[in-house]
């Protein structure tokens, strides 16, 4: 008899099959074309047959036949509230704070989620991940967005 023998895995990858089924169903409209002459479904279509299909391999691999009793994982609450939590925050406050205070925030808060991170680790990352992503998206890439916003008024005035 088959059992699930990691239910975060058979989570994951009933959720990629999901999505890939969602995103072909918007894009369904789109024209796929072939490989030679590809319209503008083609990408979309085969990213999601991709994902599919790793989540059909994730899938089999939580899955077991005759798996031997185990204890049940206690699901982690707090972190998949932070993990869930940290981007929808990133969206709300990149307009105000900017790119760096927005992308410091989401890498700590996205930290302290884990059980194995160090405060002290992840304040240093997320400085340092910060720094390079406004530097990258800023003044590399010249997209249309500060590295730190209008509620930073000694800050954002600066850059």
């Amino acid at each position: 008899m088959l059992k699930i023998k990691n239910g975060r895995d058979f989570a994951g990858g009933v959720t990629m099959i999901f999505a890939g089924l969602l995103f072909i169903w918007f894009g369904g409209n789109l024209d796929v074309g072939t490989s030679f002459r590809m319209g503008p479904g083609y990408f979309p279509v085969m990213l999601s047959l991709i994902l599919m299909a790793l989540g059909v391999l994730i899938l089999i691999q939580s899955l077991m036949v005759g798996a031997e009793e185990e204890e049940a994982e206690i699901w982690n609450w707090k972190a998949s509230f932070l993990v869930i939590l940290a981007p929808v925050g990133f969206g709300l406050v990149l307009a105000g704070l900017g790119l760096a205070p927005a992308m410091f925030l989401l890498i700590v808060g996205a930290s302290a989620a884990s059980r194995y991170a160090n405060w002290r680790h992840s304040i240093l990352l997320g400085l340092f991940l910060a720094g390079c992503s406004a530097l990258l998206f800023t003044k590399l890439l010249a997209l249309p967005v500060r590295a730190f916003g209008p509620w930073i008024p000694f800050i954002g005035d600066l850059f």
